[in-house]
């Protein structure tokens, strides 16, 4: 089938090809974020070596791929799966365009035996999923499948230091058709969680079977920290991380995961926490007065104030401040963050919380707790927009960090506005995509305010060329 395609270059100076249509999900958010919307894709280039060998299963349009192949350089080997015709032609595409010559591609799914099956295909390539009955499953094709064990002896796999598993409901099959690769391997493992609405948490306890411990990421520190099944699933998690202890011990080592080991002493850490965050170079108001916004506001904020809630205030910023200080240990970093998430909530459980709202979502969205992050913005923005008033009496954290640099001028309203609003954008929806034309007001907003960036402006601009520049509703 012929098919319209357009190059897109996308973070690190990486082209890519994809279908032209505005109406798919990958074109449409690389042209409006400049890179994929997955938290774990920064993760992903932080934890990659040059050199590295590492397998991608599901590589759709090659994001992944192609960003990984770049890091790990001539020296490292990459192989991927793509099963779709249509698009592991594409990515054959972008990675002759990239030079790349560190990528085996494979038009093939992974699965527990090897044999055929058919693919259904979804307009949406990234939903493509293998299927049990043809018949009720729309457009489909047939495809090779393989198990994990038969490509690691084809291919001689060694030393296979990170593999990603997005296989839209196929991962336990995956598993269990991967044993003595598992086994005989010690790789960082990305795998998804979410298919469609479910969210398939058992693939933690068939990892875990198998030696895998299972962590997940906290964005604003860049740093895996253990998953606990028991406890509820954050409503935007897509993918969780396992590896077995010897990869742990050297993610740790490169500060870039926290085992449970490390946090099994809770109350210690947290007393190394509460004196350091008492320690003058630390103190929220020499972090927040260095700010454009909080150098203005710092005057009002210093005025004194006795209530339990101001001491909790208090608290709340000095915990993140700590949260911040690369010269402590990732474990203390983690353990101040998880501090100034649960103090900030609890505060913002009261009527009337105001900007302390601002400061829930700034530090729910870094902690990993996006849906909460959301409501908070939700609810802080629909309550601006509809009494026009901002009480900046409060020390508050702005809750998009775009906005930390901002210079306010006399627009120190506008600017408070835009930065809810913009947050709220970015943190309700994984992009404008979903949300369409719902998004096209808040959008006019934040230009109209004057605080409007490339990224917001470049939204709209989007909207428009997808829905039409006509009235908004």
């Amino acid at each position: 089938m012929n098919q319209n395609t357009a190059m897109i270059t996308f973070a690190g100076g990486i082209k890519i090809i994809v279908p032209d249509s505005l109406n798919l999900i990958t074109p449409y958010v690389l042209l409006e974020q400049g890179d994929w919307f997955e938290d774990e894709i920064k993760f992903v280039r932080k934890c990659i070596q040059p050199g590295d060998f590492v397998v991608d299963v599901g590589a759709n349009f090659g994001v992944f791929a192609l960003s990984m192949a770049k890091i790990i350089g001539s020296a490292g080997r990459l192989w991927a799966f793509e099963p779709a015709s249509t698009t592991a032609r594409l990515l054959k595409q972008s990675i002759e365009a990239n030079e790349f010559n560190n990528i085996h591609l494979e038009q093939s799914a992974l699965s527990n035996h090897r044999g055929t099956a058919r693919l259904g295909l979804n307009i949406h390539s990234e939903l493509n999923a293998i299927v049990s009955d043809p018949i009720l499953s729309g457009d489909t094709e047939e495809v090779q499948l393989f198990t994990l064990d038969q490509c690691a002896e084809l291919h001689a796999w060694e030393n296979i230091s990170f593999v990603k598993i997005d296989a839209e409901g196929e991962e336990a099959h995956i598993i269990e058709g991967g044993r003595l690769f598992f086994e005989n391997q010690s790789p960082l493992v990305q795998y998804e969680v979410k298919a469609g609405a479910e969210i398939h948490l058992d693939l933690v306890d068939a990892f875990q079977c198998i030696g895998y411990e299972s962590y997940r990421l906290v964005p604003g520190l860049g740093l895996l920290v253990p998953f606990d099944k028991a406890e509820a699933a954050d409503g935007f998690l897509l993918n969780l991380f396992c590896c077995k202890k010897d990869r742990a011990a050297l993610l740790a080592q490169r500060g870039l995961l926290v085992d449970r080991s490390s946090l099994s002493d809770r109350h210690a850490i947290k007393a190394r926490v509460a004196n350091a965050t008492n320690a003058p170079d630390i103190h929220w108001r020499q972090t927040l007065g260095s700010l454009p916004y909080g150098s203005m506001l710092m005057d009002e904020w210093n005025k004194e104030r006795s209530t339990q809630r101001d001491q909790f205030l208090d608290e709340a910023l000095a915990c993140y401040a700590l949260s911040r200080d690369a010269a402590i240990s990732a474990s203390e970093r983690y353990v101040s963050l998880e501090s100034a998430f649960g103090i900030f909530r609890r505060l913002c459980s009261e009527p009337h919380a105001g900007l302390r709202l601002a400061s829930l979502a700034r530090v729910a969205r870094e902690f990993g707790a996006r849906s909460v992050a959301a409501a908070a913005l939700a609810q802080l923005s629909s309550r601006i927009l509809s009494t026009l008033t901002i009480d900046t009496s409060e020390a508050f954290l702005m809750p998009e960090p775009r906005f930390d640099k901002v210079l306010p001028g006399k627009s120190l309203g506008n600017m408070i506005t835009a930065g809810i609003l913009e947050a709220y954008e970015k943190t309700g929806a994984f992009s404008s995509f979903y949300t369409g034309e719902s998004a096209r007001q808040r959008l006019v907003l934040i230009r109209d305010l004057g605080f409007g960036d490339a990224e917001m402006n470049g939204r709209l601009a989007l909207l428009e060329q997808r829905f039409g520049a006509g009235p908004i509703v």
